[in-house]
């Protein structure tokens, strides 16, 4: 059963919204739709600050996808196989956001660091939660052990974000995004063009 938002998270949001609209900034709804070179994962150059390819933690290769008639949409199927046992120490998150600008990735300043991934991973707050709420819930083990499967059935890489301030994030953006534990540290990379309307 899903636990329904924190009192005081939900009064957080009333209040940012009331704000925002006294102050005469009105909110903005993006859409958020992630590219299919998305499904390459691994970060170059660098960007890759880690000591183990993400490739040698996830076996990604079952995962397809089906492009919607809107030829923008993609729904992603198929098995994540976890292929080594990730230590039960916490797992922090490190992403930094950079847009294509004149042929070259310039950073933003956005940027999200969270201490324990895995707690982050549950919270209904978090950006990501469209997505981690279509996974079966007997498979949100964090962490995984190896061989522990994560199951994708039909999940779309169109996202839409209502009533939030608006920030000039609109473009082509890549997310940087670095994963460590006491013993290794990983990088992936997702990019994603952003529309404000």
């Amino acid at each position: 059963m899903e636990q329904p938002p924190h009192p005081t998270a939900k009064w957080c949001s009333i209040l940012l919204v009331l704000i925002l609209r006294i102050g005469g900034c009105t909110p903005v709804n993006y859409e958020i739709i992630g590219d299919e070179k998305t499904m390459a994962i691994e970060c170059d150059g660098m960007d890759n600050e880690g000591d183990i390819q993400v490739r040698q933690i996830l076996d990604m290769s079952d995962v397809r996808f089906v492009i919607a008639d809107d030829l923008e949409t993609l729904y992603y199927s198929g098995d994540i196989k976890v292929l080594m046992d990730i230590p039960q120490s916490p797992i922090t998150l490190q992403m930094d956001v950079f847009r294509w600008v004149r042929s070259e990735w310039l950073p933003t300043p956005f940027s999200i660091k969270r201490d324990d991934f895995c707690k982050a991973l549950l919270d209904p707050w978090e950006f990501w939660h469209p997505v981690v709420r279509e996974l079966p819930k007997s498979q949100l083990n964090c962490p995984p052990n190896k061989s522990h499967v994560y199951s994708l059935r039909n999940i779309s890489n169109h996202l839409f974000v209502n009533n939030m301030p608006s920030v000039d994030i609109a473009g082509d953006l890549k997310a940087v995004v670095h994963l460590s534990t006491d013993q290794h540290k990983t990088c992936m990379v997702v990019f994603v063009k952003v529309y404000a309307n």
